[in-house]
């Protein structure tokens, strides 16, 4: 989410964003717990976990019980070049299935047809770039 942070404030104003190097789903979720205990957590939440690790579906769960209330969940599905990046896809996209209240943002689609986009790693974006601004119009669109 570092990525497009900027980007995307410039889509979403007011938008309180958390992200962090190298963040695994279990300390996002830990934040997202933290925002919502202080009462800043919104009524839309935007979810871009996955990129640095696996996730599972109990992970899933868990984090819509966080979530619990929010009017709108988007979660963002991951492009990386690694292991996990389908199986988490699959487990995104099968919790979305069951929660009416959450979308998929499907960056790995969009992202696979522009990989001019990214450094080259094929995962992190240049802030500011081409892909940040379409991945944050993607996420703000869903939101």
């Amino acid at each position: 989410m570092l990525d497009y942070a900027g980007v995307l404030a410039q889509d979403i104003p007011g938008i309180t964003i958390s992200a962090n190097v190298g963040e695994q789903w279990t300390q996002g979720m830990s934040t997202l717990e933290a925002l919502k205990a202080s009462g800043r957590l919104g009524a839309v939440v935007i979810v871009g976990l996955g990129t640095n690790g696996p996730v599972s579906a109990t992970q899933f769960n868990s984090m819509m019980t966080v979530l619990a209330g929010a009017s709108r969940v988007v979660f963002v599905n991951d492009h990386v070049d690694r292991t996990w990046q389908d199986p988490n896809n699959a487990v995104l996209a099968a919790g979305v299935s069951r929660y009416p209240n959450t979308v998929l943002a499907d960056w790995n689609s969009l992202a696979d047809q522009h990989p001019t986009w990214f450094y080259p790693t094929g995962t992190h974006l240049p802030p500011e770039s081409t892909g940040a601004q379409a991945l944050a119009a993607l996420v703000a669109s869903m939101a």
